[in-house]
């Protein structure tokens, strides 16, 4: 139980530190290129405490690995984020902000708001992928059993349900400032935030390849 544990913890961290830092560097890359701020305040409160919120909370329900035990568990002896956290924070937080700003600088000229609504969007529809990436650290998506746990299966409807309505409902739209989006849009938006999952994949596959001539040797 105790390597469980110790995995879900840091799974959390995983997400919980991708997420911020994916956020910190948007407004840092649009503050560097001279461009307006890409989400307002109440916007990040909304992806930190909404979004975030449900999508943690359900990855520290993630189900114990199989084989966790066959491994040798190595305790870090300072610090809980080791190199390869590290490693993947980098890779998941940069294509966030790459690709929020990249939309976001296609819809300043046409309406604020609209490019505000795009930019939130974007990196709500990122953290739904990141969430799913931070299930494990060299297994792909493709070969987790995405009813292995069905907290985070139903914590991403949720968030999806309440970024339609962060969208589409008058009362949030006040409250975040936002406008609602076309069907095209979300033709843009989706692919681009799932360039995450392509990279951490690649990034998998890699690692992977590393343990196998690792274990040959």
């Amino acid at each position: 139980e105790g390597r469980s544990i110790y995995k879900t913890i840091k799974k959390v961290i995983l997400y919980l530190f991708s997420t911020s830092i994916g956020e910190v560097l948007t407004i840092t890359g649009a503050l560097i290129f001279g461009m307006p701020l890409p989400i307002l305040a109440a916007q990040i409160i909304w992806l930190n405490f909404v979004t975030d919120g449900f999508l943690d909370m359900s990855l520290a329900m993630e189900p114990k690995e199989k084989g966790l035990l066959l491994g040798k568990f190595e305790r870090p002896k300072k610090y809980l984020i080791d190199k390869l956290m590290l490693q993947r924070m980098i890779f998941m937080a940069v294509p966030m902000m790459i690709g929020t700003l990249f939309l976001f600088q296609k819809y300043i000229d046409i309406n604020m708001e609209k490019a505000w609504t795009i930019s939130l969007t974007t990196l709500a529809v990122f953290q739904w992928f990141n969430a799913w990436n931070c299930r494990s650290d060299s297994k792909s998506i493709f070969q987790l059993n995405p009813f292995s746990n069905k907290f985070l299966l139903g914590a991403t409807f949720i968030v999806i349900l309440l970024q339609l309505s962060a969208v589409y409902t008058p009362f949030l739209q006040k409250i975040l400032h936002t406008v609602p989006l076309e069907l095209f849009d979300w033709f843009i938006i989706v692919p681009v935030a799932l360039s995450i999952v392509f990279i951490e994949e690649t990034r998998k596959l890699f690692y992977r390849r590393k343990l196998i001539q690792i274990f040959m040797k």
